[in-house]
């Protein structure tokens, strides 16, 4: 296993990918509708086939575009002689004869990636009939585990939630060379002269997750270029019920809560694998002392920097796929819901005891609360461009890159605004505040 120290997954231990299909769920129509409405106009589409990705081809697509920029929620196309019903909104592809569901994606125009999460692919002999669609209370659960009626976990039986420390995750021997590496790159940057002492380190069992994974790696490739699909190791800290949680069904909600007002936006927050002491911070111990840390492959596609504070729950932009607290030398990776379990793969969970553990938390939040809250003066900009954009469409291309320039430090907050009044003026800009005010 080799790390560097940007965190990037060096291809000579990159593993094939499991064989498994992806199984069945259903994902909600409230996270569809968002993903629908903030796409572009779809360049591909894309089924759950035989447990991969496959390109619909042939006269359904342009009729398949053409409904989809129509704003349509469902349309009727037929594939290889058969008829189906597309739904946008759930991301499923219907068989009207069997009423077998599989899982839909697609690829817009600017190389947003819409994917369900892997739960919800379908396909192959996981597909699922629609006579056997779960509850209506059921559909308030998120494509990406997430329970969006409370924020917490669902309600999970505390034997099953340990499944990691068995079935879901097998236990290393200490002779075992990716225990040693793991265990070295946990302890030797900074860990042991904390007093931290591993009690064990589990590897994870993927499943159907790998597949989902490395499609997505593909995916960004393709639209971001070789380096956007490149996966980082990355550390990811929670308590022991999330962590089990993680292993055994995926993420079932982010951990920024546990951050604060320092959490870098609503998204799952991870720290380059030299920083294992970061998310450390985020892990709760139980009540025999041990708590857990899971080393994680991540893909960041292109990150945008998102400040302290921020309540930012996506993209700013198409232009963006994750996000980092700094640019430069990054000390937080952030991945936002709808593709935390899509693009973070579990690799080993492990545990430790660490006497100072919370004295260590105390002081860290004690420490945060001091320093004066970084003002979260950005997260204007990317609701006033998109309406700026609604008034003068032709000029969305040099504002998205000069916001692009801001966001990475290359030009200062006045120079923008001053680009800003003077590029569409201060009439448009006066339309837009007022609208916005609600006057």
């Amino acid at each position: 296993m080799d790390f560097s120290s940007s965190g990037d997954v060096k291809a000579a231990i990159m593993r094939p990918a499991a064989a498994a299909a992806a199984a069945g769920g259903t994902s909600t129509l409230l996270r569809g509708w968002r993903e629908f409405r903030r796409s572009g106009a779809p360049a591909r589409f894309l089924c759950f086939e035989d447990g991969q990705w496959v390109d619909v081809t042939g006269e359904a697509v342009p009729w398949l575009r053409r409904a989809f920029q129509e704003r349509r929620a469902m349309a009727v196309a037929s594939c290889g002689g058969k008829a189906y019903l597309f739904d946008f909104l759930r991301m499923v592809r219907i068989d009207g004869a069997t009423g077998e569901e599989t899982g839909l994606a697609w690829i817009d125009h600017r190389g947003g990636c819409f994917f369900p999460a892997p739960a919800d692919c379908g396909g192959g002999r996981n597909k699922r009939k629609r006579d056997d669609a779960p509850a209506p209370e059921d559909e308030a659960e998120s494509s990406s585990g997430v329970d969006e009626r409370s924020g917490e976990s669902p309600g999970v039986d505390a034997k099953k939630r340990k499944a990691w420390a068995g079935n879901a995750a097998a236990r290393l021997e200490e002779n075992d060379k990716y225990y040693q590496v793991v265990s070295k790159l946990f302890l030797n940057y900074g860990m042991a002269q904390r007093g931290a002492a591993i009690t064990a380190v589990r590897k994870v069992a993927h499943g159907a997750r790998t597949a989902a994974f490395q499609e997505q790696a593909q995916l960004l490739a393709n639209a971001r270029g070789a380096a956007a699909g490149t996966a980082k190791f990355a550390w990811y800290g929670a308590s022991a019920d999330d962590v089990a949680a993680v292993v055994d069904q995926g993420f079932v909600r982010n951990n920024a809560t546990r951050l604060g007002a320092r959490k870098h936006g609503d998204g799952v927050h991870l720290s380059p694998p030299q920083c294992p002491y970061t998310s450390a911070m985020l892990a709760k111990a139980d009540r025999t002392g041990e708590a857990h840390i899971v080393l994680c492959r991540v893909l960041m596609g292109r990150p945008e920097a998102v400040p302290a504070g921020s309540s930012q729950s996506c993209p700013s932009s198409h232009s963006y796929d994750s996000a980092v607290d700094k640019p430069e030398n990054p000390q937080w990776y952030v991945v936002w819901n709808k593709d935390m379990n899509t693009r973070i793969l579990p690799e080993y969970v492990v545990s430790f005891k660490c006497s100072k553990l919370q004295q260590m938390q105390e002081s860290s939040e004690a420490t945060s609360k001091l320093k004066k809250r970084s003002p979260v003066v950005r997260d204007m900009f990317p609701t006033l461009l998109a309406e700026i954009e609604q008034i003068v469409p032709d000029k969305s291309n040099l504002l998205q890159e000069s916001y692009n320039s801001f966001k990475m430090g290359q030009l200062k907050k006045d120079q923008f605004i001053r680009f800003l009044r003077s590029y569409v003026g201060d009439k448009v800009l006066t339309t837009v505040a007022k609208k916005l005010r609600g006057c």
